[in-house]
């Protein structure tokens, strides 16, 4: 059986849809279960403008992994890639997946899909957000994205949010699946190195970790930093995450209210360094807008730290019940989370950290979600 994956960016691309394709891919290609898994995609770093990846870490691609060349999309962030068709004629496939909503990789898979009988599995990575009510967009909805929904066998999304949200925009679909990212949660037993001793962080540590982008809630918790820090003068706030264009308003803003000495942004962490900084934390805060999943809230969570998130899209999903009453909406919420957390004794948070890891053990785990897929491989292939 030939998978073949389309989607628009893929690993070392960051981003949470890049990564959930990378572990479905991994996951489910096994050549001796007669699965050969194929992924078809792009050079691109980040498409809003477009940049490339350094060529030298695409050294390290698998072989089965084929990346083509992209062309923009005049007026419009719809990046092409070139020849996609020519290429799914040339893989053969006998199940087809296509990522993310509104970008051309599904849309031409759809299509192929249809045209060809090929069964079409379609992941949308659904939201809806301003940019989304434009008349182009509206336009995209009606005439492209709905006849990609059309296409597919099923629809797969990553919570019953993202299902909501389809239902609500009223797009044909057959079947739904609800198939979240998942977390090993051993992976993060063993304990790894303290990174921010090496870096000279001391003090109450809150971590944040997301792209540095439109959208993150960033600027909200730099923002609550120097009330926080009115009560708890060692208090230090580290920003994991590569920069998607907005670093530089986040220094300006740390510099005019007079808070940049206690802010650190490390960029993007070895995987390694990323969950000493998730074990060795105070707080998780994810202050984010929108999340169809979450899944660094699930990681945190699986290292044992305490979790405050904003109270959005998909994120109560993802959150244990011990910490939904540390969900927050406005900034004086965000402020008295951190100081009730903090109130905490020790015993009451290691209680809650051990609730935490099994609740993401028990409703997030892979070998749950990749079973999922392979017997949606094993539907469609019989029923095609």
């Amino acid at each position: 059986m030939r998978i073949v994956h389309t989607c628009l960016r893929y690993p070392p691309s960051t981003g949470g849809v890049e990564t959930y394709v990378q572990e479905l891919v991994e996951r489910t290609r096994n050549i001796n279960e007669g699965r050969d898994v194929r992924v078809l995609t792009s050079k691109m770093r980040m498409h809003s403008p477009i940049e490339e990846l350094n060529p030298e870490l695409l050294l390290n691609d698998p072989p089965y992994v084929q990346r083509l060349h992209h062309l923009k999309t005049p007026l419009l962030s719809y990046p092409r890639l070139q020849a996609l068709r020519y290429y799914l004629t040339h893989h053969k496939p006998d199940i087809l997946h296509g990522y993310s909503f509104w970008y051309q990789p599904a849309d031409v898979t759809a299509r192929y899909a249809r045209e060809h009988a090929v069964p079409f599995i379609f992941h949308p990575m659904y939201y809806e957000n301003k940019t989304r009510q434009k008349k182009t967009w509206q336009l995209y909805k009606k005439y492209i994205g709905r006849k990609t929904f059309e296409a597919a066998d099923v629809v797969v999304v990553i919570s019953p949010f993202e299902q909501k949200l389809i239902e609500a925009a009223c797009f044909p679909v057959k079947r739904f699946e609800v198939i979240p990212p998942g977390v090993d949660v051993d992976e993060f037993e063993r304990p790894r190195i303290n990174p921010f001793l090496k870096r000279k962080i001391r003090g109450t540590i809150l971590l944040t970790v997301s792209r540095l982008s439109p959208g993150k809630g960033l600027e909200d918790l730099i923002q609550v930093l120097p009330t926080v820090r009115r009560q708890i003068p060692d208090i230090q706030l580290v920003v994991v995450g590569e920069d998607f264009g907005l670093l530089e308003q986040l220094r300006v803003l740390a510099r005019r209210i007079g808070v940049d000495s206690s802010i650190h942004f490390l960029g993007k962490l070895s995987r390694e360094e990323l969950i000493g900084a998730y074990q060795q934390a105070t707080i998780f805060i994810h202050p984010s807008y929108y999340e169809a999943f979450g899944i660094v809230i699930a990681e945190a969570q699986a290292a044992g730290t305490p979790i405050i998130a904003r109270d959005t899209a998909a994120i109560p999903f993802v959150t244990a019940p011990m910490y939904q009453e540390m969900l927050f909406s406005s900034s004086e919420q965000l402020v008295r989370n951190i100081m009730d957390t903090l109130a905490k004794d020790t015993m009451g948070r290691e209680l809650d950290a051990r609730k935490a890891k099994d609740f993401v053990a028990i409703n997030f785990s892979w070998d749950t979600s990749v079973n999922k897929i392979i017997s949606l491989y094993d539907d469609l292939r019989k029923s095609h």
